[in-house]
């Protein structure tokens, strides 16, 4: 509809020329940063680029400002803009998934202090503490389809699995596995039950309560491990809904049994590219707001910017590559890629330039 079009370019303070727009609409210009983390930076684009692709990796708010000279505040706000984009862009872009299965897992981490150190005090009126960060996982396109963080409780497992079904598609039931908690039993009934109306005992008094039951196609199994003086001795499994000889030719079809190790590998992952998650360190986290936009900064970076080798897809034919070193016999994909969600690998600037449509309210 030629609604924008090409207004012109300007130069910034820092040498850095970039795209103007107009709406043809409301004929207001804007520029090409409108709507982006960098609207309104005086730091040079590159230079936020690679610093948020540095915490991405796994380095620390100071140890980000040491190296790119600038103070911790400012690198904590490029921090807050990206993690809001990465959420926005997330929530945008994940939506309408035909999975086979999902893997359901926590994370330990703590805000400020461990909960063992806490006051009383403390313990009532700050969110200081033990913190969870809960994940829903996609072990065959290795996607994190929905993340929540906070305590670990039955809120915060409906919450997860209510998140979980909005990025699903209506009649998508995958096979949930988890660990033994037991809230995911209620929180996987409540999102994927349907209602029924039990019929009354007899002529006289009221009808029963509505109540959620499971539907034919719900499939969850839980996974419960043993320990002895800290080791695993022995692994048991158990189906809570669905058939179990179902649930086993599913997983056979795809050389698996019940297990929740993909979504405990994906949590060593998010250990090692997020310094607040580092084991025995100085970068844990001062408050769960930073923590939750150094996830989704994280995230997106591991969905769209990240090849992950188990994705790779052979080639019919293979590559001949230049000089004399071997032929590419393998395409590379991330995330993102094996899902459908795009065609190629983005670069950190594209995902934070990536306009997120406004949903209207």
């Amino acid at each position: 509809m030629h609604d924008i079009v090409g207004y012109g370019t300007y130069t910034t303070t820092h040498g850095e020329t970039r795209q103007m727009y107009q709406c043809n609409v409301c004929e207001q210009p804007f520029s090409e940063t409108a709507g982006t983390p960098f609207f309104g930076l005086k730091t040079p684009t590159r230079t936020v680029c690679t610093a948020l692709q540095e915490l991405a990796e796994g380095l620390g708010i100071r140890a980000v400002a040491r190296i790119r000279g600038v103070e911790p505040d400012t690198v904590l706000e490029w921090l807050k803009k990206a993690g809001q984009h990465c959420q926005a862009l997330s929530d945008y872009m994940i939506q309408e998934m035909n999975l086979t299965q999902v893997q359901l897992d926590e994370l330990w981490t703590f805000v400020h202090k461990k909960e063992r150190t806490l006051t009383e005090w403390e313990k009532l009126h700050t969110e200081w503490g033990d913190t969870w960060v809960w994940i829903a996982f996609d072990p065959v396109h290795k996607l994190v389809i929905a993340v929540l963080v906070g305590e670990r409780g039955a809120k915060e497992a409906i919450g997860l699995v209510d998140r979980l079904r909005a990025r699903l598609t209506e009649t998508c039931e995958p096979l949930s596995t988890s660990d033994s908690l037991p809230h995911y039993v209620k929180a996987i009934l409540k999102a994927f039950g349907v209602w029924i109306q039990p019929r009354r005992q007899g002529n006289r008094g009221r009808f029963p309560k509505p109540r959620q039951v499971p539907p034919e196609g719900l499939q969850y199994a839980t996974v419960h491990k043993e320990r002895e003086n800290g080791r695993v001795v022995s692994v048991k499994t158990k189906v809570v809904y669905g058939n179990p000889d179902q649930i086993e030719a599913l997983l056979t079809s795809l050389g698996q049994k019940i297990n929740t190790s993909f979504v405990e590998r994906i949590n060593l992952t998010l250990r090692l590219l997020i310094s607040r998650l580092h084991r025995k360190t100085l970068c844990f986290s001062k408050k769960r707001e930073y923590l939750a936009h150094h996830i989704h900064l994280a995230l997106a970076y591991y969905h769209f910017a990240r090849y992950h080798t188990s994705l790779r897809v052979e080639l019919p034919e293979p590559i001949p590559t230049r000089g004399n070193g071997s032929p590419k016999k393998w395409q590379q994909q991330t995330p993102a890629m094996a899902a459908g969600l795009t065609d190629h690998k983005w670069s950190l600037r594209e995902l934070l330039m990536c306009p997120v449509p406004v949903t209207p309210t």
